[in-house]
């Protein structure tokens, strides 16, 4: 556990049972009957538990109540703290990994989509935060931007990523953006493999032309969001 991890975890605790939060929370209707703490509502939206189609609507619902509540948004950050954690261990950076990915979850639970076709809100949003903490330009404009008193380091160059790499991170930003999964499948096969267009149409049971129409759309959409990198 980190050192904010830490802080993040002291702070739930405190939360979890406050009179006050706890009538607002109440008034989401996430959980059925009494609210005694915070934590029931944790367990509604997936928190340490399996996927199942009620807690993806309930999460869902907090994400969308986040955009303009600060205790949904409070909420769902510790409800996606695992997954962050599971990211800082992956790409093994030190402490002030975990506090951009954090304020990198922050931002993207505020502003997400509800109309993203996600099947798991929180896996995309784990997803957004890695990318924009990590490979975008938004890490290199923040670097100067350090709490004072703190002593700026320069940002370290990223290894350079295949191009299988950039392929499959750009396909599942697609998959988060609500590309439908055909599309993203096609794409992958076309990067991927040696196939051609007539193979390929044959395979699917479609014209060469609708392959090419369907490669050139979802190409675009995968330019749109690289330039939105």
């Amino acid at each position: 556990m980190t050192r904010l991890g830490s802080r993040l975890d002291r702070e739930w605790s405190q939360l979890r049972f406050r009179p006050a939060l706890l009538r607002h929370a109440a008034g989401w209707e996430i959980v059925e009957g009494s609210l005694r703490d915070l934590d029931q509502i944790l367990a509604a939206v997936g928190y340490q538990t399996g996927w199942t189609a009620d807690n993806e609507a309930a999460m869902r619902q907090l994400v969308v109540r986040a955009a303009d509540d600060e205790l949904a948004a409070r909420i769902a950050i510790q409800r996606l703290l695992p997954g962050l954690l599971a990211v800082v261990r992956r790409r093994g950076v030190s402490d002030d990994g975990l506090d951009e990915l954090v304020g990198a979850a922050w931002i993207c639970i505020r502003t997400f989509n509800p109309a993203r076709g996600s099947q798991c809100v929180a896996a995309a949003l784990i997803a957004d935060a890695d990318y924009r903490a990590f490979r975008s330009r938004w890490r290199r404009r923040c670097a100067g931007e350090r709490p004072t008193g703190l002593t700026p380091e320069l940002p370290q160059p990223e290894p350079s990523a295949t191009p299988g790499q950039e392929l499959h991170e750009l396909l599942e930003r697609a998959k988060a953006a609500g590309v439908p999964e055909d599309e993203i499948e096609l794409a992958r096969r076309v990067g991927t493999e040696e196939i051609s267009t007539e193979q390929l149409a044959r395979e699917l049971q479609v014209t060469a032309r609708t392959v090419r129409n369907r490669s050139a759309r979802v190409t675009d959409r995968l330019r749109q969001l690289a330039a939105a990198a």
